[in-house]
């Protein structure tokens, strides 16, 4: 689903007297606020949960002597515990917040400690101990560019009609159509609970679910348990 096609259901599902046929750049009061409401749909989507379609990994190597890296252009988040010194094989360790770096920069701790610490900063990843020769890193983030256009350009916002989003569209036509009767006034209470069911669904098997085995043999079962359970 485009955005205009996702603005026009939600309008005919509510029964607006008004379906406008554009979305960006269309001067009526319905397009306008329809707009605004799917800019609000897609930006509290994409905070709400790191879904396998907005991950991405950076990789970078370090320079002697510097402290600093630039974040991607499209960074909006970290996904935690993903950070490694790839020629190292260790995790780096972190983020640490501004009175845990403080500690690491200004007490006695040497710079040829074996563990490393990172902290995000101005657009920047720092690293300590400052590298003192060129290794390879990566991690995984989370990137704010929630939109695609029509040939698969990552975007941060709608700037045509034929956009589509990153997410489930289905997810984000529910949200905003409850968001959209909010915005008008009318009772919306039951449309926003069958958003975040439908919501908390996607969650659930978004990127795949892990199985949990409360044993590895298939003889010792004990009684009451069962062997394999889904993670939620």
């Amino acid at each position: 689903m485009t955005l205009l096609t996702i603005a026009q259901s939600i309008l005919r599902e509510t029964k607006n007297s008004s379906i406008p046929i554009s979305i960006i750049g269309n001067t009526q009061d319905v397009a306008y606020q329809i707009l605004e409401v799917l800019n609000v749909t897609m930006v509290e989507l994409a905070r709400s949960y790191e879904w396998q379609e907005l991950q991405k990994e950076k990789t970078f190597n370090s320079v002697n002597a510097t402290e600093g890296y630039d974040l991607p252009s499209d960074f909006d988040r970290f996904v935690n515990e993903t950070f490694w010194n790839k020629d190292e094989m260790w995790p780096v360790k972190g983020p640490m917040t501004p009175e845990e770096w403080r500690i690491l920069k200004n007490s006695t701790i040497s710079g040829g400690a074996t563990t490393e610490y990172f902290r995000i900063r101005q657009g920047q990843t720092l690293i300590f101990p400052i590298p003192a020769s060129v290794n390879s890193y990566i991690y995984e983030y989370i990137t704010n560019q929630i939109i695609n256009s029509s040939v698969g350009a990552g975007q941060t916002t709608w700037l045509a009609d034929n956009d589509v989003p990153v997410i489930d569209p289905y997810i984000v036509r529910l949200d905003a159509t409850w968001r959209w009767l909010e915005k008008n006034g009318r009772p919306y209470a039951e449309e926003q609970r069958t958003a975040n069911n439908a919501i908390a669904e996607r969650v659930r098997v978004n990127g795949a679910r892990r199985k949990v085995r409360h044993n590895y043999s298939n003889f010792d079962v004990k009684i009451g348990y069962p062997q394999l359970i889904v993670a939620p």
